[in-house]
Order: C-alpha cells, then structure tokens, then sequence
C-alpha cells in the first residue's frame, strides 16, 4: 500500500487516510488535535502482518474541513463504516486514542459484528467530568478568538499531553523533545478555515454524549490502557472501563501521558501485538 494519504467523499468532503500494509485490518482512530501521523511508530510495527487505516478526522490532519450534516461522535463513527464500506472491508479491530476511543465505542455499538477487537487508549466513554469541559472549553474560545492556536496556546496543550514526567523521559530518549516541539509547532500551523472544522469537532467530542453503560453490552475482547502520568484522563476512568467491559484487559503504562503509544511506544506496542495476537479476524 501506499504511504501517501487517500481520501474519500461525505457529503462532498474529504474525509483522509492512511492505509499501509497487508492482512487483517486496524483502524486508528485519533483523539481531538492530534492526527493519523500519531500512530507512526504502531504503524510500523505492525504494518508486516496487518492492513494498517488511520483516519484524519474532520478539522485534522489533512481533512481540513467538516461537513455541516455531522452533529455528534455518532455521525462520526457513522463515515469511519462508511470508509469500511468503501474499501470492502466486512470487519476489523479498532484502536482508539481520547476521543476516537469514544468513536470507536460507537461504532461498535451500532455495528457489532463488524469489530473484531477493541483498544482504548487514554479514553472515557462517560460523560466529561465538567471541570474538563470548562477547561477544554476556554482553551477553544481563545482558539476561537484569535482565530489561530498560538505558540502560548500550542505549549500550554502540549503540556496537558505529554506525561507530567516528560523531562525525564527526554533525558533517556533525547528524540522525545524533538517530538514534543514538533507537536507544538503542527498546533500553530493550522488555518483559519481548518480551525471552523476543528472548533466544531472539538465540541462534539467535549459534549460527546455517555455510554459508559451501554459498553457493559459488547463482548468483543478489549485492552484499556492509560498513561499513568498524564493531565486529561485518570487511572480511575480505566478501572470503571474495565468494570463495564466484561473481559477486558487492563494496561497502565507508567510515567507516561496522554500520548502514551509515543512517549512508551516498545512498552505499548509489545502489548498491542499480543492483543492482537489473540483476536480472531474471521
């Protein structure tokens, strides 16, 4: 497959991936203001064994607008079954990171029998603690403001998404940092015209509706895992996840934040690989 990104029409926009590799399908769905690129070093590893999608999902990446039907995280998942169908692909297991968890849980629950396994990472399918969406929401109004993220915007993010330990992490793997200022720098770069999509997306995944209790229904096997370290998400919300998901398995990743597969990527992807190992595709 290709490394260039593909792309297909919703509702006359594009909608962009990534699609690399041969054998059972992955999606990667991304969290809000991240993108596909996050799931590079995933990619990589498995890429040999597997048909490797991720998404740019509306307002990021390459997909720089949204269309003006979506309305929620459902509409969503909605166009990720949509791609399925598109590229005649009948099931997969889905990874999803923050809010592409949320997305990935509603795709399931429409569509069942399509997933064949689940993995969330740094995600919560509950409603957003509202002192979470008070905070989320005054960093998206002085988004929406100056009509740009600015540098002091785009640190104060990447603070609340790299592990609270980030400074010991770089002095072990010094290419860390070049990530961290490489992240802040992709947060500056966005348009004003994509910012109208990532406002509106960025809304919907703060107000993203609660199916805690809903996921007690699926039955597919499911990792939870979670950076100990971090600033959006809390080692509780996993163990409530992991109470609700019946067999599920649980993964905390030490010293790592909300981007835990790039800050602990050997540490995350050995787990990843060993559950996929596991999941029956047919």
């Amino acid at each position: 497959m290709s490394t260039l990104l593909h792309h297909i029409k919703i509702d006359n926009q594009p909608l962009y991936y990534l699609d690399e590799g041969h054998g059972p399908v992955v999606i990667f769905c991304h969290g809000l203001l991240t993108n596909s690129t996050m799931w590079r070093s995933q990619i990589d590893q498995l890429s040999s064994q597997y048909r490797c999608i991720a998404i740019d999902f509306w307002g990021h990446g390459k997909t720089t607008t949204i269309p003006e039907s979506v309305e929620n995280l459902q509409d969503v998942a909605q166009h990720v079954l949509t791609l399925m169908d598109n590229l005649e692909i009948n099931s997969a297991a889905i990874v999803g990171h923050g809010s592409g968890g949320a997305i990935a849980a509603e795709l399931i629950l429409h569509a069942p029998a399509r997933i064949n396994g689940l993995v969330m990472l740094n995600s919560f399918v509950g409603f957003e603690p509202q002192v979470n969406c008070v905070k989320y929401q005054g960093l998206m109004a002085q988004v929406a403001n100056e009509q740009a993220i600015t540098a002091d915007l785009a640190q104060t993010i990447s603070t609340l998404f790299f592990s609270k330990d980030i400074e010991q992490l770089i002095s072990l793997d010094p290419n860390l940092a070049n990530i961290v200022a490489q992240f802040s720098a992709e947060l500056t770069s966005y348009s004003s015209a994509q910012l109208s999509a990532l406002l509106k997306f960025a809304n919907m995944a703060i107000f993203k509706r609660d199916t805690l209790e809903s996921v007690e229904l699926l039955t597919l096997p499911t990792l939870v895992a979670i950076g100990l370290s971090g600033y959006l998400r809390t080692a509780l919300e996993s163990y409530l996840m992991h109470d609700c998901i019946d067999g599920s398995q649980l993964l905390h990743i030490e010293q790592a934040g909300h981007l835990a597969n790039i800050e602990k990527p050997v540490i995350f992807n050995q787990h990843l690989v060993d559950f996929l190992s596991k999941v029956n595709f047919n």
